[in-house]
């Protein structure tokens, strides 16, 4: 028997690979998944044209009434923000010495009972 951990992992790991070729059929190009700092955590970095994008996952597999967007508090906002900092900020992200190119961060919800994904572009600043 799984524990709560494992189980919420094992969803969130499906809802994020399912966000990623959902992004990829959209003209998205996955350029990190799963990118950990001490401050905060990128579920997946993706460009698409001249735009980066910070794109959050969130998975449900209940009949819950809110969005997507309202399940991210503003605490999670920061260390997202936080964690694109880091990113941007890491060399071997090759982002350092270049023009930055406009930035987002997207929220993809993942609904596993009905079968559903919600896109919201440019979610928050």
């Amino acid at each position: 028997m799984q524990d709560k951990t494992s189980k919420n992992k094992e969803l969130g790991d499906a809802g994020e690979a399912a966000a990623a070729d959902y992004l990829k059929k959209q003209g998205f190009r996955i350029i990190a998944r799963n990118v950990r700092f001490k401050q905060g955590e990128l579920d997946i970095v993706a460009e698409r044209k001249a735009e980066l994008h910070f794109i959050e996952v969130r998975t449900r597999n209940n009949a819950s009434f809110l969005s997507p967007i309202e399940t991210i508090t503003e605490q999670k906002r920061r260390r997202i923000r936080k964690a694109a900092l880091l990113f941007l900020a890491d060399a071997r992200n090759g982002f350092k010495d270049r023009e930055l190119p406009p930035c987002f961060f997207d929220v993809v919800g993942i609904d596993i009972l009905n079968n559903k994904i919600e896109c919201i572009f440019d979610a928050f600043v």
